[in-house]
């Protein structure tokens, strides 16, 4: 995860009511060629790896990498692997990562990547429902451990 200044970045995203899907805005680059698209992402906890929609691999011209077996909710398939730049939403937090290619994640093709946990997993991610409300946090670097069951919060 690359950041400007060795700083704390984060982003915040509320929706009104209950959501089930978070969704946040993303630029992505094709690294080889520094063509930038934006798109929305949409954050999955149970992704192991973040991937990158066939249309936006297509509009981005990215170069294959190679090939790759992924297991997901259809079972196991070999997928395209491609190498990016993600920068989310306050262009301060980016990362150059290989992403997968998926199936289309929304009707309208306006999500163009999931975010997965090799994303996630590089700060503090939390999402809250207070008051009917959700609201969804990323912060880099992790900064505490929250702890629900004693209600402390850990840091240093």
């Amino acid at each position: 995860m690359q950041q400007n200044n060795n700083q704390v970045h984060a982003l915040t995203h509320a929706g009104k009511g209950i959501v089930n899907r978070l969704v946040t805005p993303v630029e992505i680059t094709n690294v080889f060629t520094d063509q930038i698209l934006q798109t929305k992402g949409l954050w999955d906890t149970g992704a192991t790896g973040s991937a990158i929609t066939k249309s936006m691999a297509s509009a981005l011209g990215l170069s294959l990498l190679g090939r790759r077996k992924v297991r997901g909710v259809h079972g196991v398939s070999e997928v395209n692997v491609y190498y990016v730049k993600i920068t989310l939403n306050n262009k301060n937090i980016s990362l150059n990562t290989k992403v997968t290619e998926c199936n289309e994640l929304s009707a309208d093709n306006s999500v163009g990547i999931l975010i997965g946990m090799n994303v996630i997993t590089m700060g503090d991610f939390v999402i809250t429902n207070y008051k009917g409300d959700t609201t969804m946090s990323f912060r880099v670097p992790s900064l505490q451990k929250i702890d629900f069951v004693s209600g402390k919060i850990f840091s240093g």
